[in-house]
């Protein structure tokens, strides 16, 4: 009976892992040919999430529950730590078609 408890939460990390749980690491976000790539991520609290402008014009990363706007300008980076569950929208404002968002799950 153990084992098989055992088994089943093997399978399920190994499921919340595949379906895109980045679990005690940082996470990179591609700002990319105008669009965010990964676009929808899962992550743990406490993860820290770091987008990089890789187009030749600046974007934002703006949460439409003003958390963050930040710019950020061609080769720049910049970094936010999740501290709190729950699913986080974010857009670009110049490029409003830019959009992602991270799902924050409790450790």
């Amino acid at each position: 009976m153990a084992l098989a408890g055992a088994a089943v939460a093997v399978l399920s990390v190994a499921g919340l892992v595949e379906h895109g749980l980045a679990q005690g690491q940082d996470l990179k976000i591609a700002v990319q040919d105008y669009w965010f790539e990964p676009t929808y991520q899962r992550v743990s609290v406490g993860t820290t999430v770091e987008w990089t402008n890789g187009d030749d014009e600046s974007h934002t990363v703006t949460n439409d529950l003003g958390m963050f706007d930040q710019e950020i300008w061609p080769g720049e980076t910049w970094s936010y730590t999740f501290t709190q569950p729950g699913v986080y929208f974010y857009y670009c404002q110049p490029h409003d078609w830019m959009i992602g968002e991270i799902t924050v799950v409790g450790s």
